[in-house]
């Protein structure tokens, strides 16, 4: 079971998502990984563009080839980054971590990795757990291919410390398999008794991050059934805002009035599928503009928890747009973050919809999609918006 789980989270990252508080967040996007692809084009960290032949193993500099899978990445970057408070609503938790867990997360000495397996029916999770791992600096730099065992060989490496998670009754007897621990300590049930929340620590852990494990703060909420989308946005607006892109051009929500439609793209200048991505939505705002399609940008990462720029953040996204040729706005968001519709997103890239009034409609997307899903997503969007206008 474990190993499945394992296996339908690589392919969420293959299907392009980063998740910001836990790859659990990647749930929403229930993409398959395509078996083959022709080319694979990649725009790396630092911006630079690399096009492979997957068949030949050659190099192309065209940025027209569809980027599907790479053929390998770093699976130290699958690991969840130091946050304030984590969030997870599939789990039914939120929980934060003491300050000296935090600090060996960045300083990459402890890697912080999810776990997740659904029920049988889909609807809601069989148990999810997060955990803590010693991680040497070679396997922080480690390549795997991403066909293979690659990613498993490499975690399984990993020197467990602990783990913190929820259980249907159906896996208790697993919990030390699932865990890798022999001491869990039960920290509550969920309303209908049918989870139990555990802390486990490992036999061999260091004593005092035992001791800091034990220093995290749970609390239990209700569970939400797993979906796909997020869902109607109803009748859900943007509100009034002022922001500014990379050039300096300020906009505001009448910047929607020009056309019927505008493509939202939430993304994070570290999230690879974000960029490799874009190419595509360039294309999409090129090829869809005489139906009135429009496609916005925004950089999440380019404010901090204050509302204050991350000037490093900005100068890697002009990086970015340079090197992906997009002519669409890269947005800079204010300290509302969009009148608050950024809070929570816990996943990206994300994408929305909006009218020429400001209005979200339709459905959010979490996840990367090739330049033919997102022009099916597009049109299906823009003929829902028709019959609800008739």
């Amino acid at each position: 079971m474990l190993k499945k789980q394992i296996k339908a989270r690589l392919l969420l990252f293959a299907a392009g998502v980063c998740c910001l508080a836990m790859l659990t967040g990647c749930a929403t996007s229930k993409q398959s990984a395509p078996e083959e692809t022709e080319n694979n084009t990649q725009i790396s960290d630092d911006g630079s563009e690399t096009t492979t032949d997957a068949n030949t193993g050659g190099s192309e500099t065209d940025l027209d080839t569809q980027n599907e899978i790479p053929e390998t990445f770093k699976p130290s970057d699958l690991t969840i980054p130091s946050l304030e408070q984590y969030e997870e609503p599939y789990a039914g938790m939120n929980f934060t971590l003491p300050d000296s867990i935090k600090d060996q997360m960045e300083s990459k000495e402890v890697a912080m990795l999810s776990h997740m397996q659904d029920m049988e029916q889909k609807e809601a999770v069989g148990y999810e757990m997060f955990t803590w791992n010693y991680m040497t600096n070679e396997q922080l730099e480690a390549t795997v291919e991403s066909k293979g065992n690659g990613y498993y060989e490499w975690e399984d490496s990993l020197e467990r410390l602990g783990a913190l998670g929820v259980y249907h009754t159906s896996y208790l007897e697993q919990l030390d398999q699932l865990t890798k621990c022999t001491d869990h300590k039960e920290l509550g049930k969920s309303a209908d008794g049918e989870y139990t929340y555990y802390l486990s620590i490992a036999k061999d852990a260091d004593k005092d991050f035992a001791k800091a494990l034990g220093e995290i703060e749970l609390k239990i909420t209700d569970m939400q059934p797993l979906t796909e989308d997020h869902g109607e946005a109803g009748d859900e607006t943007l509100g009034e805002f002022s922001v500014q892109d990379l050039n300096g051009t300020s906009y505001t929500k009448e910047m929607f009035q020009d056309n019927k439609l505008t493509m939202v793209n939430v993304f994070t200048t570290w999230c690879t599928p974000c960029i490799n991505e874009i190419p595509d939505l360039e294309k999409l705002h090129v090829q869809m503009k005489d139906q009135e399609v429009g496609v916005v940008g925004i950089i999440l990462d380019a404010v901090d928890e204050n509302g204050e720029i991350d000037e490093a953040a900005v100068e890697k996204a002009k990086l970015i747009q340079e090197r992906t040729k997009a002519t669409y706005p890269f947005l800079i968001p204010d300290v509302e973050l969009i009148s608050g519709r950024l809070r929570g997103i816990d996943a990206v890239p994300e994408t929305f919809f909006v009218d020429k009034n400001g209005n979200i409609i339709g459905n959010t997307y979490s996840g990367s999609h090739s330049l033919d899903d997102w022009k099916k997503i597009v049109q299906t969007e823009l003929d829902n918006f028709k019959g609800e206008s008739e």
